[in-house]
C-alpha cells in the first residue's frame, strides 16, 4: 500500500477528485484550472522572494491541490462540452443529412427479420434542413436501410434520415451522458460518395479490409474474430453476448488489456527470434501497438494497456526501475487528459480496476500462500492464475454489480481455461491474417485452429452457466456498503498472515461465503415513505411501487416482442437499482403483450409472492405463457375483482374493476382491465391499464367522488379511447402520466387528450419524453412532489 503514497500516484487520484467534482457541479467552470498555476509556482516564487525553501510536505499538498484544481477545471470543461453538443439536443424526428466516414463494414443481412446494427460514422458535416450546422461533427451512429449496397469501413458515405433518441438509462443520474449514446439516425436513403482509400481514411481503411478478410477466413466464427481482433462488436450475437455475461467472461468479448499484453508479447517475442537488439525490439513493439490502438479505434481498455506496455519497454531499455502502479496511474491520466468522459466509462472503470486488482491484491494474497501449493511449476502456475482470478473478480464484481445489476462469482475458476483458450484463439486469428496474402492454406489452416479454441471455450461457457450459484442477480449496493466491505477485506487479509495455514484458509473460505450472502443484502435503503415508478419500457405500462417498509408491488411488466423483452432489460434492471430482492404482488392488468410480455422473465428473475390478475375465458398465447411461468415457480394466484383489497405496510391497493359480469366473453381485453387505487394516508394514485370510455363511465357511476386521485396514470398510453371529460373532472388530478413509447405507432398519446388535459390546467409527465417518472410521498402521505429518478 505504500505505492499509493508515490508522487505520481497520489497526483493522479486528486486530479480524478476534481475531475468527478468538475463533471458532477454545474457551477464550476473550466477557468478552475487556472488557479492550479499559482499553486504549483508558489514554491519557486517563495524561495526568491523570501528566500526560504517551503517544506517538502507542504510542497506535496500545493502539488495535489494543483492537480485537483485542473481536474475540476477539465472536468468542467467536458461536461460544458457535452452539454452543447449538438447530438445532445436533436429532437426525435429531427431530420438530417450527415456526411462522413463509416467506421465499420456494412453487409445487409440476408434474413428480412435479423437485426440491424448501429454502425459508426466518423461525420464532418452534419445538415439540417439544407443548412449546415456548425460544429457539429463527430462520431455519430446509424442505421442503415436493409435494400442499401454493401460497403466497406472508410467509405465516406451520404446519409439522409430521421433521428432516433434512445430511451435514458432506465434509472436517472446526475452525471453527464455521452452525447453519442444519446441516439442514433435511422438512415432512409444512402449514398456512397467515396469508396474506401488509404489517402483520405488509412486507419478505417485498413479496418475494413481486415474485417472483410477475417469474416472470409473466419467463416462462422467471423463476428466472434471481429470482437476479439478489432474490437467491432455490432455483428455479433446478442444471446452469445447475454451467456459470456452471466458466466462474467464478457471481458473476453472486447478488446482489453489482455489482448494488447498478448499481442506485445507475440511481437517481442518476434524481435527476439530476428535477434534484433532490445533497444529495436521495444521500439518496433511500441509502434506495432500503436498503429493496432490506432486502427481499432482507442478503446480506454486496450489504451491502458499499451501506455503500460510502452513504459515497461521503456524502463527495460534505459534500465531504470520501474514500479507498476505508477505506471498504471501514468496511463490513467494520460487517457483521461485526451479524453476526460472515460473516467464514467465502465470499460474503462472495470479494465483499471482489474489491473489494481491484481497489482494491489494478488500480491498480498500470494504472500500468504502456503508453500506447499508452489512447489512445482504446474501447481505455482494454478496457484497464480486463480489468485489472480479471485483478486480481478474482487474489486470488479462492485462495479459489475452497480451497472448490471449481478456478480458472476463461477467467473473465478471459469477465467481459468478460458483465457488461455481465447489467447490461442487470439492467436490463430491474427496468424492467419497475417499469412493468407503469402500461404493460403496455411492461414485456413491456422484459421480452423483458431474456430476449435473459439468452440472449446463456448464450450467453457456452456458449462459454467450451468453450474448451481455461478451467477446471481444482486441489489445495486451502496457506496458505503462496498467500501466497508473492502476495509474488512483489507484488515483480513493482513490479519490473515499471522494466522496457521489451516485458519487462514478456514477465515478465508467463511468470509467469502459470508460475502456472497450478505451481498444482495447491500442493497438501496428504503426511504420511509411511498414511493411510485412509471418505469420507461418503451409501448407499454410497467409501474413500481416500494413501500415505506421497502417492499414492491408492480403493475404491469412491459412488452415482449421482436427479441425484446422489457421484463428483462428494464424492469428487472431497475428493481434491482433501487434495492430490490422480492416483489411481494405481481398485478397484471390485463392480457395483452404490451402490459404481461415482460411478466415472464421478471418472475424467472426475482421471487414473486403473488400473481394477481383478471384471468380470461380463453386466454391468449402470452397469457398462457405467462400462468405457465408463475405455475412453475410456485406463485400463488389471485383474481383482481371489483372492491378487493391488498394491504401492503400501510399502502392499500382497492381494485375498482373488473367485475365477475365484466368477464363474461368481452369483445375486448382492455374492458376487463383492472383498474386500481393505491391510496397512502392523504394521498391517492388512480392506475387504470387500458380501460375504455366505458368503464369509465361505470366507475364513475359506481364510485363517483371516490375515484378523486392526486395522480392518474392516463388510460390507454394516452389513446383517445380512454381518458374522457368526465373522468378527468370526476377524478380531478393534479397530475396525469402517460406511459408511451417514443415514435409508437398508434400515435400515443392522442392530441385531444392532451388537449383535455390542458384545458384543465393538469400537468402531465410522459415516459416517452421524460424517461422514467417518479413520485415520492412523505411518510403519513401528507405531502407528495415528482422527483428525478
Amino acid at each position: 500500500m505504500t505505492q499509493l503514497a508515490l508522487p505520481l500516484v497520489s497526483a493522479f487520484l486528486a486530479f480524478v477528485v476534481g475531475l468527478l467534482f468538475g463533471l458532477r457541479v454545474d457551477w464550476v467552470t473550466g477557468g478552475t484550472a487556472l488557479a492550479a498555476v499559482p499553486l504549483l509556482l508558489s514554491p519557486w516564487l517563495h524561495r526568491r522572494w523570501i528566500g526560504q525553501q517551503i517544506r517538502a510536505d507542504s510542497v506535496r499538498l500545493l502539488l495535489l491541490a494543483a492537480m485537483a484544481l485542473a481536474g475540476a477545471g477539465h472536468g468542467a470543461g467536458a461536461l460544458d462540452r457535452a452539454e452543447g453538443d449538438c447530438r445532445a439536443h436533436f429532437a426525435d424526428g429531427t431530420e438530417l443529412t450527415v456526411r462522413g466516414a463509416l467506421g465499420a463494414n456494412w453487409n445487409p443481412p440476408a434474413d428480412r427479420k435479423a437485426r440491424r446494427p448501429l454502425l459508426p460514422l466518423a461525420a464532418v458535416s452534419v445538415e439540417w434542413e439544407g443548412k449546415p450546422i456548425p460544429g457539429c461533427g463527430g462520431g455519430v451512429r446509424v442505421r442503415l436501410p436493409r435494400e442499401s449496397e454493401a460497403a466497406l469501413a472508410g467509405a465516406e458515405l451520404v446519409v439522409r434520415g430521421r433521428w432516433t433518441t434512445l430511451p435514458r438509462p432506465v434509472l436517472g443520474s446526475g452525471w453527464p451522458r455521452d452525447p453519442g449514446f444519446t441516439g442514433y439516425v435511422s438512415v432512409d436513403s444512402m449514398a456512397v460518395a467515396a469508396p474506401p482509400s488509404y489517402g483520405a481514411h488509412p486507419l478505417l481503411a485498413t479496418r475494413g479490409r481486415t474485417e472483410r478478410q477475417l469474416h472470409r477466413l473466419m467463416g462462422r466464427h467471423g463476428p466472434l474474430a471481429d470482437a476479439l481482433l478489432l474490437g467491432r462488436r455490432e455483428t455479433l450475437d446478442r444471446e452469445l453476448s447475454d451467456r459470456f455475461a452471466k458466466t462474467g467472461l464478457v471481458h473476453l468479448l472486447a478488446i482489453s488489456g489482455t489482448h494488447v499484453a498478448l499481442m506485445g508479447a507475440v511481437f517481442v517475442l518476434i524481435g527476439r527470434m530476428l535477434r534484433l537488439s532490445r533497444t529495436r525490439v521495444a521500439g518496433l513493439t511500441i509502434v506495432l501497438i500503436t498503429l493496432y490502438l490506432a486502427v481499432i479505434g482507442a478503446p480506454p481498455s486496450a489504451v491502458r494497456s499499451g501506455i503500460m506496455l510502452t513504459l515497461t519497454l521503456l524502463a527495460v531499455v534505459l534500465q531504470r526501475p520501474s514500479a507498476s502502479l505508477p505506471i498504471v496511474a501514468a496511463a490513467a491520466l494520460a487517457i483521461l487528459a485526451l479524453q476526460p468522459m472515460a473516467v464514467l466509462d465502465i470499460g474503462f472503470q472495470l479494465s483499471f480496476a482489474g489491473v489494481l486488482g491484481i497489482i494491489l491484491v494478488s500480491g498480498a494474497m500470494m504472500r500468504r500462500v502456503p508453500p506447499a501449493m508452489v512447489r512445482n511449476p504446474a501447481a505455482r502456475w494454478l496457484t497464480e492464475s486463480l489468485v489472480v482470478s479471485v483478486a480481478a473478480f474482487v474489486t470488479t464484481a462492485p462495479i459489475v454489480a452497480h451497472h448490471f445489476g449481478q456478480v458472476a462469482p463461477v467467473s473465478i475458476l471459469a477465467n481459468l481455461p478460458a483465457i488461455p483458450l481465447t489467447s490461442l484463439a487470439l492467436i490463430g486469428i491474427g496468424a492467419a491474417a497475417a499469412t493468407e496474402p503469402v500461404l493460403p492454406p496455411l492461414a485456413h489452416l491456422l484459421a480452423d485452429g483458431a474456430g476449435l479454441a473459439r468452440d472449446l471455450l463456448n464450450g467453457v461457457v456452456d458449462v459454467a452457466i450451468q453450474v448451481p450459484g455461478g451467477h446471481a442477480a444482486v441489489a445495486r449496493p451502496q457506496w458505503w456498503a462496498w467500501a466497508a466491505a473492502a476495509l474488512v477485506f483489507l484488515l483480513a487479509l493482513d490479519a490473515a498472515g499471522r494466522m496457521r495455514d489451516r485458519v487462514r484458509w478456514a477465515v478465508a473460505g467463511m468470509s467469502a461465503a459470508g460475502a456472497f450472502l450478505l451481498l444482495p443484502m447491500a442493497g438501496a435503503a428504503a426511504g420511509g415513505g411511498l414511493e411510485i415508478d412509471f418505469i420507461d419500457v418503451g409501448q407499454g405500462d410497467a409501474i413500481a411501487l416500494r413501500t415505506p417498509a421497502g417492499r414492491w408491488v408492480l403493475i404491469d411488466a412491459g412488452e415482449r416482442a421482436d427479441g425484446w423483452d422489457a421484463g428483462e432489460r428494464r424492469v428487472l434492471p431497475f428493481l434491482r437499482a433501487r434495492g430490490a430482492r422480492r416483489i411481494e404482488a405481481l398485478v397484471l392488468t390485463h392480457p395483452h403483450a404490451d402490459h404481461i410480455g415482460g411478466a415472464g422473465a421478471v418472475m424467472q428473475g426475482m421471487p414473486v409472492g403473488r400473481v394477481i390478475d383478471p384471468g380470461m375465458p380463453m386466454g391468449s398465447p402470452v397469457y398462457l405463457r405467462t400462468l405457465r411461468v408463475a405455475e412453475e415457480r410456485g406463485i400463488d394466484w389471485n383474481a383482481a375483482r371489483q372492491d378487493r383489497r391488498l394491504q401492503v405496510d400501510g399502502v392499500e391497493l382497492l381494485f375498482m374493476w373488473p367485475t365477475v359480469d365484466a368477464l363474461d366473453a368481452p369483445d375486448d381485453p382492455n374492458d376487463i382491465s383492472a383498474v386500481v387505487r393505491v391510496r397512502y394516508g392523504a394521498f391517492s394514485a388512480l392506475f387504470t391499464g387500458d380501460a375504455s370510455l366505458l368503464v369509465e363511465e361505470r366507475l364513475i357511476a359506481r364510485y363517483g367522488d371516490s375515484l378523486r386521485a392526486d395522480v392518474l396514470k392516463a388510460g390507454h398510453h394516452g389513446s383517445r379511447t380512454a381518458s374522457s371529460g368526465p373522468f378527468l373532472d370526476t377524478v380531478d388530478p393534479e397530475l396525469v402520466v402517460v406511459s408511451a413509447g417514443a415514435r409508437n405507432d398508434y400515435g400515443h398519446p392522442h392530441a385531444e387528450v392532451l388537449a383535455r388535459l390542458e384545458v384543465r390546467g393538469i400537468d402531465v409527465a410522459r415516459t416517452d419524453r421524460d424517461g422514467t417518472v417518479r413520485i415520492a410521498v412523505e411518510p403519513g402521505g401528507t405531502e407528495w412532489r415528482r422527483v428525478e429518478p
